[in-house]
């Protein structure tokens, strides 16, 4: 059962007096509301059908809202977008293609009266005031698309593609990732953070790393750095979750570490760089910090699940690597990164300036010493010889059991479009969010606050995780939802308290969970330490996840289930929550 503990207006009312109000009463009401209607979904039957859906309406795969709440608008497979007004539930427009199917939709942030859609066609149409003002066509069906919130343009994700659309200008900007990945999440928050949901590599997954490292000029191995970290890590948070793997994966990276190392060394005085540059000569930026950043809470939350695991593999070692040891190791790597941060560097046209704090660097190299010699790796690294195969990109190449695996980014357009220098989707280790399934839209939810962000990662199960988009700890895991149903879409309600879970359910089961994220202990759940946590409430035999949020049946008479496609939460506080069914759209009563 989901607490309602902290959601009492009057005891608000008293902390106010006494100074000790940590929440707005506006965000108390918000739950309150939100604790409400989830109380009475326990015990009744709120679905509505709404009647005024044509009859051809095969299929609602998703639901998209204004910002401002106030219309909603449903996509389907009839070729066409049918616009609600909340309050009411009154449709108030229907917009035909007349060719394939619409597959995603936005509202634009600051006027509902402008939107947008695309088609499995590849087609792209601007809607203003009910008109059509203006389309554009792809080759490929078109992924994702999203309004800046700021400017009148839209970002449009069409195969591997994104492109930068200035429809009142007739402007186009396009970028590519790798061939072989597609994008098929887009959305920028109000401080004009844009976020992609961008597929994993398979043919270019060595690029830049490995044996290749001798293909890059040394001014450009600061990427190579970060991508190999990138990669070290995903592969050790997968092994987390096979036994055994975890030490596996560990030897299988250390020879990329260990000649990535060697290679920057190696390399270290093999460019120029420059106190200053030429006047006139372009200066491109990259700002490294928040990469930095994300990567040392990862290896961090490596060391740890060394730390915690029950029965220690850490190997006994005879030979203990000191601090001064790990200096060494650290030290001629440190003279190339001390050069590029203070530097300009010089490449083919023009500069490059690396923006990072140099000891975040230092606690990465340190970090991951540590761990490799706490395992034995460097006491014998003489003896482990370094050939092609050990550092072939079989090895790289990222294995999943689970298809529609995607790379959560953050790509920053404060400066966008004043700033002609394009972003690299290529570089598929800046600012990682998280690894996620997508198939739309609806499968990632940015909570209405924009501080926090809900993805779904599959590893030995499903789980559902929220992580943190403020600066002071982006990309932070704040909370761990695991289950085993096949999920259809995430939706945060207004509060951002509660998130609700869509799931794919052919017969009269649960359809969704309805998870209360004010529920701490749920942090870095595993499943062999879970029932064993001094977090668990004494003679509590409820599972973990029994203990969190509701598990929704709807609606109530079997005879009237049928499949869902996705179930949002209203952006209008106490206005309930939607459902995108396979044969009508319905609706949950506020």
């Amino acid at each position: 059962m989901i607490s309602n503990k902290n959601v009492n207006i009057a005891r608000a009312i008293c902390d106010r007096e006494s100074g000790n109000n940590l929440k707005s009463f506006r965000q108390i009401a918000l739950e309150l509301s939100e604790y409400t209607l989830l109380e009475r979904l326990e015990n009744d039957d709120l679905c509505k059908s709404l009647g005024d859906l044509p009859n051809e309406t095969e299929s609602v795969f998703n639901i998209e809202q204004s910002h401002s709440g106030l219309y909603a608008a449903t996509v389907q497979t009839n070729k066409s977008v049918n616009i609600f007004e909340v309050s009411s539930m009154k449709k108030t427009a229907e917009y035909r293609t007349n060719e394939r199917s619409v597959w995603t939709l936005s509202f634009h942030p600051s006027n509902p009266n402008i939107i947008a859609f695309g088609t499995l066609g590849g087609k792209v149409f601007v809607y203003v005031d009910g008109q059509e003002v203006d389309w554009l066509d792809e080759q490929e069906p078109i992924g994702s698309l999203c309004f800046h919130p700021h400017h009148y343009f839209l970002v449009i994700t069409s195969g591997n593609k994104v492109t930068f659309w200035d429809w009142q200008n007739n402007a186009i900007v396009t970028t590519a990732t790798y061939s072989d990945c597609k994008c098929r999440f887009l959305q920028i928050t109000a401080s004009s953070m844009l976020i992609t949901g961008i597929s994993q590599t398979s043919l270019f997954a060595c690029t830049g790393i490995g044996k290749n490292l001798a293909n890059i000029e040394p001014q450009y191995l600061m990427g190579s750095f970060l991508r190999t970290v990138n990669f070290m890590l995903d592969s050790f948070e997968v092994g987390f979750t096979i036994e055994n793997s975890f030490t596996v994966e560990l030897a299988k990276y250390f020879h990329f570490w260990s000649h990535l190392l060697k290679t920057i060394a190696a390399r270290k005085d093999e460019f120029r760089c420059f106190s200053s540059v030429k006047s006139k000569a372009s200066c491109a930026k990259s700002y490294l910090n928040t990469t930095l950043n994300i990567l040392n809470r990862r290896i961090d939350e490596v060391i740890e699940y060394v730390e915690r695991t029950p029965v220690s593999f850490v190997p006994e070692t005879t030979t203990y690597i000191s601090e001064e040891i790990i200096d060494k190791y650290c030290h001629e790597p440190m003279i190339y990164f001390k050069r590029i941060c203070f530097n300009f560097v010089e490449r083919y046209n023009g500069y490059m300036k690396y923006i990072f704090d140099l000891s975040l660097v230092r606690s990465i190299l340190r970090k991951i010493i540590k761990i490799y010699s706490d395992f034995g790796f460097y006491s014998s690294l003489e003896t482990r010889p370094v050939t092609d195969y050990h550092l072939d990109g079989y090895f790289i190449a990222r294995k999943t059991s689970e298809k529609n695996q995607y790379i959560l980014q953050a790509w920053d357009l404060v400066s966008f479009p004043d700033n002609n220098d394009l972003l690299d989707f290529k570089q598929d280790w800046r600012n990682v969010i998280s690894i996620c399934s997508i198939n739309n839209d609806s499968n990632v939810s940015i909570s209405q606050c924009e501080r926090y962000i809900a993805s779904v990662r599959y590893m030995a199960v499903r789980e559902m995780e929220v992580r943190s988009l403020s600066s002071a700890n982006f990309g932070e895991r704040m909370f761990v939802y695991k289950f085993a149903a096949n999920f259809v879409s995430l939706s945060f309600s207004p509060s951002s308290r509660f998130i609700v879970i869509g799931l794919r359910c052919k017969k009269r089961l649960i359809f969704a969970y309805i998870i209360d994220r004010n529920v701490k202990w749920k942090i870095g759940v595993h499943f062999r330490t879970d029932l064993h946590s001094s977090n668990v409430r004494e003679n509590d035999a409820s599972t973990p996840n029994e203990r969190v949020g509701l598990r929704l049946c709807l609606p109530k008479d079997s005879l009237n289930y049928k499949e869902i496609n996705c179930i949002k939460w209203a952006v209008l506080p106490g206005h309930g929550l939607f459902v995108g069914l396979k044969s009508q759209f319905i609706q949950i009563c506020r």
